[in-house]
């Protein structure tokens, strides 16, 4: 299964292509996003093999989270929908290897054949897509792992990064630098003054593993102590403000902003603490509100939808499904209501 990230900030549209791309056989859309900003942190979560971005976006443009894509060397397949058939967003697209450039209106037969054509491409990055995924799994999880446990995660992928082959030059590099960045940003959760680490330019596969096992015996050193402190608060803090104002725009920077702490600071410490990604957190207390609201209410499904602070009654819809296995309808049925 083809996993997929939509870019797009206007819903109607964003709607439609998350709804032809699920109707596709082999492929499933696991994010949606509607600002390049949002959609760069997604992708670096959620680790997606085919981005679809619109090129125009609020606070920058699709073509700018391609560039990071390919600065970063990422095993992403990319392909624009564009609202304008311009000469030089088309040679931007082909310099930066864009797989397709699809103008809109675009159709369902469209959309599904570009993705038909891409898939020779995606079979030769899936292994690196597969192995990014397990070290996103590896920090998510951190917190659950005995020490000897972590050291050998580590070693295991670390050698697998280095085993490589056939990849074009400074990839092996890349998936380094994002493994290291991601380890970094969560042990400067608890050791603020962190020393700055790199991985060795050229180093060998040792000196590459012991960068990392430094920066995890700071984090099993440090850990038992932090999970025990104020920070809990902090977090608390941000759940029950969650839970009042379902109804408001609820993004990681407007949380981030009431908490005093930068985005990616508050991300990473949200996590620890309730194991759950920001989206994701937000997505299951709205949810459960949702389900009390059909349990118990006779309001329509589009009113619960707002009433839980979705302004799209498919996207409503798709997050229920991807929640509680069922579209809200069957949940409602089921009960007998």
């Amino acid at each position: 299964m083809y996993h997929v990230l939509v870019v797009e900030d206007e819903l109607l549209i964003r709607d439609a292509v998350v709804e032809m791309v699920n109707q596709l056989d082999g492929f499933k859309v696991t994010g949606e996003a509607g600002s390049c900003e949002e959609g760069w942190r997604q992708l670096r979560e959620l680790w997606p093999t085919v981005l679809i971005t619109d090129i125009q976006l609020p606070d920058s443009d699709g073509l700018e989270l391609i560039q990071r894509i390919r600065s970063d060397k990422l095993p992403v397949v990319t392909i624009i929908i564009s609202g304008h058939d311009s000469f030089p967003y088309a040679q931007n697209a082909i310099r930066l290897h864009v797989s397709e450039y699809l103008l809109k209106p675009i159709s369902e037969g469209e959309l599904h054949e570009a993705l038909a054509r891409s898939v020779s491409r995606l079979e030769a990055i899936a292994d690196s897509n597969v192995l990014l995924r397990e070290i996103q799994s590896f920090i998510d999880d951190l917190q659950d792992n005995a020490s000897i446990a972590l050291f050998e995660q580590a070693d295991r992928l670390l050698s697998r990064i280095y085993h490589l082959r056939g990849l074009e030059p400074g990839v092996k590099a890349s998936y380094y630098r994002i493994f290291l960045s991601k380890l970094v940003e969560v042990v400067k959760v608890i050791h603020p003054d962190l020393p700055q680490v790199d991985v060795p330019e050229d180093g060998s596969e040792h000196q590459v593993k012991q960068v990392f096992r430094d920066v995890l015996h700071e984090w099993i050193r440090r850990y038992p102590h932090f999970a025990n402190n104020q920070m809990r608060l902090v977090i608390k803090r941000a759940c029950d403000y969650i839970e009042a104002h379902l109804q408001d725009e609820l993004g990681l920077k407007q949380m981030s902003d009431y908490c005093n702490l930068s985005p990616s600071y508050f991300g990473v410490l949200f996590k620890q603490y309730t194991g759950k990604s920001f989206v994701n957190y937000v997505n299951q207390i709205r949810m459960d509100k949702a389900m009390e609201l059909l349990r118990d209410s006779d309001m329509k499904i589009y009113e619960v939808a707002e009433e839980v602070g979705f302004a799209s009654l498919p996207y409503f819809n798709r997050v229920f499904k991807t929640v509680t296995a069922l579209t809200p309808n069957e949940y409602r049925r089921g009960l007998g209501v």
